[in-house]
């Protein structure tokens, strides 16, 4: 099985996550790309305005979709 990390940006204000995001890399174990989606889910944030963040409570949360490669 491989997996394909999916970021989604979160607004814990409006309870909406409109924004998803599908980094290019495809993982080989499930905790491979889980230890990716803490990386880039902080990598992301610091780049975000920190008033954008704080103003619409921003999170970022992930998940690794399994799927067989062909």
């Amino acid at each position: 099985m491989k997996f394909l990390l999916v970021l989604h940006v979160c607004s814990l204000l409006t309870k909406t996550c409109p924004n998803m995001m599908y980094p290019r890399e495809i993982y080989d174990s499930h905790f491979d790309c889980a230890i990716a989606g803490y990386t880039q889910a902080k990598e992301l944030m610091l780049k975000m305005p920190k008033n954008l963040v704080n103003e619409s409570k921003v999170a970022i949360k992930f998940e690794c979709k399994e799927f067989t490669a062909t």
